[in-house]
């Protein structure tokens, strides 16, 4: 209320800030990672998500559909038998890429700085290790 009494309108609205939208966006433990894996493959089948995530098959559901409703994914549909279904980064999901290797060099270095143990497969998803064939094909068996 000002002076008068009138009720003034707030200037900031937290529901409209776009943090809070790149959070509603990303904000999952999952997200980033099916962003980045389908960046590295171009185009990407489900199962290969169940390969190289330990994530439910329910939880990975959930995600592909918010991320395809937020735009930042496609889900092309090819009408074969079995019928195939690949997932590639919309024009918007690749904009975010760029960021999203902003803050993975961010977390590394930070990582380093703290003496604290970083994921190899990570490492060489983003060009801090050589890349494994086998690492990369059977990222849970060690």
């Amino acid at each position: 209320m000002d002076e008068t009494g009138n009720i003034v309108p707030s200037i900031y609205s937290f529901e409209n800030d776009p943090y809070n939208y790149v959070m509603r966006v990303l904000n999952n433990k999952w997200k980033i990672f099916i962003i980045h894996g389908i960046y590295i493959d171009g185009a990407t089948r489900y199962s290969r998500f169940t390969k190289q995530l330990p994530i439910s098959d329910k939880m990975l559901t959930m995600m592909l559909k918010q991320l395809e409703s937020d735009g930042i994914i496609q889900r092309t549909i090819y009408p074969e038998v079995p019928v195939r279904v690949e997932y590639s980064l919309s024009e918007v999901g690749l904009s975010l890429i760029p960021i999203l290797h902003i803050l993975y060099d961010w977390g590394w270095k930070r990582m380093k700085e703290l003496g604290l143990e970083i994921d190899p497969l990570g490492e060489m998803w983003h060009g801090y290790r050589d890349m494994d064939s086998s690492v990369m094909k059977n990222p849970y068996k060690r």
